[in-house]
C-alpha cells in the first residue's frame, strides 16, 4: 500500500537527520587530518532535491552550525575566529549555490513531465496520459472485479465555432468545456483531451448509473455556460465494465460508438452502452 505524502516526507526528513547525526559521529570520532564536514553536502543535497528549497536550505544552516561547532575542537588552539567563520561561510556558499542549482531543475523536470502528460491547452490529461491510466484501471478492475466506466465526449458543430467566430474562441471553448467536465465530476475521476475537441472522462469504481447521471449533469452543464453566443452542446458516450477482459482501445472504441449514436440520435444528448 503507498504512503501518504506527509508520511513519504517525514520519512525522508528523519533519513537525512540520520544521516547527519551519522556524519556528525564520523567527524568527532576521527582525527582533525580527516576533514569528513564536507560529508554534510550529502543529506543537505538529498533534502533539496526531494522536499524543496526551503528545506535544503534549513539543512544547510544546520550543518554549518554543527560544522563550526566541530572545527572548535578540531583547529589549532590559536585558529582566528575569522578563519574559522569565513571556512564556514564558503561551505554555505558552496551547498546554497549547489540546492538553489538542483531546485531549478527539479521546477524544469516537474514543468517536463508537466508537458509530457497534460495537454496545454486544457490542463486536463493527453490522449497518452488518459490511456496510461484507463490501461492501470483495467488491470484493477480484471483483477478485482470492481465496476468502472468512461465518458467520452465530444462537441456538436465545433468546426462552427472556428469558422464563424475564429480559433481563439474555439480555444476559449476548448478550456471552458475541460473546466466544466472537472466541475461535473468527481476530484478522483481522470479527465483527459483525446482529441480536438473529443474529451474522455475515466471513473473508478462506477456503476453504469453512476456515470449516467454524471454524463447527464456534464451535457446540461455545458449546455448552461453557452447559453449565449457561440451556443455549444455535447453529445457523450458512457460506457461501464465490471470485470471484463476488454483492452483500452476497445473501451474507448465502444464509447466512441455510444457518442456517435447520440449524434445520430439528435444531438445534446447521452447514450449508454455496457460490456
Amino acid at each position: 500500500m503507498a504512503l501518504a505524502p506527509d508520511l513519504r516526507r517525514a520519512l525522508r526528513l528523519a533519513g537525512a537527520l540520520a544521516l547527519s547525526a551519522l556524519v556528525y559521529w564520523a567527524n568527532v570520532r576521527t582525527p582533525p587530518e580527516f576533514r569528513l564536514g564536507i560529508l554534510y553536502v550529502i543529506p543537505v543535497l538529498l533534502v533539496a532535491w526531494h522536499d524543496g528549497l526551503a528545506w535544503g536550505s534549513g539543512f544547510a544552516a544546520a550543518t554549518t552550525l554543527l560544522r563550526f561547532v566541530i572545527g572548535i575542537d578540531q583547529m589549532p588552539a590559536d585558529t582566528p575566529l575569522i578563519a574559522r567563520l569565513v571556512n564556514e561561510v564558503s561551505y554555505l556558499a558552496v551547498v546554497g549555490v549547489a540546492i538553489t542549482g538542483l531546485s531549478q531543475l527539479r521546477r524544469t523536470q516537474a514543468q517536463l513531465q508537466q508537458l509530457a502528460t497534460h495537454d496545454p491547452l486544457t490542463n486536463v490529461l493527453n490522449a497518452r496520459a488518459f490511456s496510461a491510466e484507463l490501461a492501470q484501471e483495467l488491470g484493477r478492475n480484471r483483477r478485482y472485479g470492481r465496476p468502472l466506466a468512461v465518458i467520452y465526449l465530444d462537441l456538436d458543430d465545433f468546426k462552427k465555432v472556428n469558422d464563424v467566430h475564429g480559433h481563439a474562441t474555439g480555444d476559449a471553448v476548448l478550456r471552458l468545456v475541460a473546466d466544466a467536465t472537472r466541475s461535473a465530476v468527481r476530484q478522483a475521476d481522470v479527465v483527459g483531451r483525446l482529441g480536438g475537441d473529443e474529451f474522455g472522462v475515466l471513473m473508478p469504481e462506477t456503476e453504469g448509473i453512476v456515470a449516467h447521471a454524471a454524463a447527464t449533469r456534464l451535457a446540461a452543464g455545458i449546455r448552461t455556460v453557452f447559453r449565449g453566443t457561440p451556443s455549444v452542446t455535447a453529445s457523450i458516450g458512457v460506457v461501464s465494465v465490471t470485470g471484463s477482459e476488454a483492452g483500452t482501445d476497445e473501451l474507448l472504441r465502444k464509447a466512441d460508438q455510444a457518442m456517435y449514436e447520440a449524434k445520430r440520435g439528435g444531438k445534446d444528448r447521452v447514450v449508454q452502452v455496457a460490456l
